[in-house]
This record gives structure tokens, C-alpha cells and sequence, in this order.
């Protein structure tokens, strides 16, 4: 197993989510043309630190994940962010030991007439 199949799991696994994200899940992009009038969640992730300890490398492994959600309306968008962040919060699968929320940041595209929100959460994994 690794990190990028456990996340996978996690954000693919549960229905209520893929219920409120009508375009889909994905990983690092959006499909090409994807539907404005649709909600959609694009995540990614980055490794940020490994902790080493009493001589065993590679004890754990720090993670930040990103998800952006995307919808064409404010309450859809703080609906979707609600319920991940209540989903996410301290979740255990696989490797990964813990998923905090830490931060979100509010975007908009008036040309395109969408809102969206870069969901940060810290995760840990063993």
C-alpha cells in the first residue's frame, strides 16, 4: 500500500461525498471542458516531512492534502466543504494515522460564474 492509494480510497469510498460532488472526484486535474453547472472535488497532495526515531528512519511521514472543491453556488460550496471536513477530521485507513483540517481559501471565477475553496488538511502516515 501507499499514501496516494489510501487517500484514493478515502475520498472515493463514501457515498454521501460522491452524492454531493455531481461532476465527480478526481486527482490533480479536472477533466478537460468539465461541466460548469456540476460540483466537483480535485485533490492532491504533497509530502512535506518524514520523522526519524531512536535510529528508525522513516517512522512516519507528514502529508499536506489540498482539495478543491468547485460549484456554481456558495451554498452548495460551503455544504460539500462542511461534510469533508467533518468526514476527514481524524479519519484512519491504511497507512495514514490522522487527517486534520488546518485551513481553506475562497476563490471565485466571475468569467465563469464559479466558486471555489482549497480545503488544507495534515495528514500523518506510518
Amino acid at each position: 500500500m501507499s499514501f496516494s492509494s489510501d487517500i484514493n480510497h478515502i475520498m472515493s469510498i463514501d457515498n454521501s461525498l460522491n452524492a454531493y460532488c455531481t461532476g465527480g472526484i478526481y486527482y490533480e486535474n479536472l477533466p478537460e471542458n468539465f461541466e460548469l453547472g456540476k460540483d466537483w472535488i480535485v485533490y492532491s497532495f504533497n509530502k512535506i516531512a518524514q520523522e526519524n526515531c531512536l535510529g528508525n528512519t522513516d517512522t512516519f511521514t507528514k502529508y499536506t492534502v489540498y482539495l478543491k472543491i468547485v460549484a456554481n453556488d456558495t451554498v452548495k460550496l460551503e455544504t460539500i466543504n462542511d461534510h469533508i471536513v467533518n468526514y476527514l477530521n481524524s479519519t484512519i485507513y491504511g497507512g495514514i494515522q490522522d487527517i486534520v483540517f488546518i485551513g481553506d481559501n475562497h476563490t471565485l471565477d466571475l468569467d465563469k460564474n464559479i466558486y471555489m475553496n482549497t480545503l488544507n488538511f495534515d495528514c500523518t502516515y506510518v
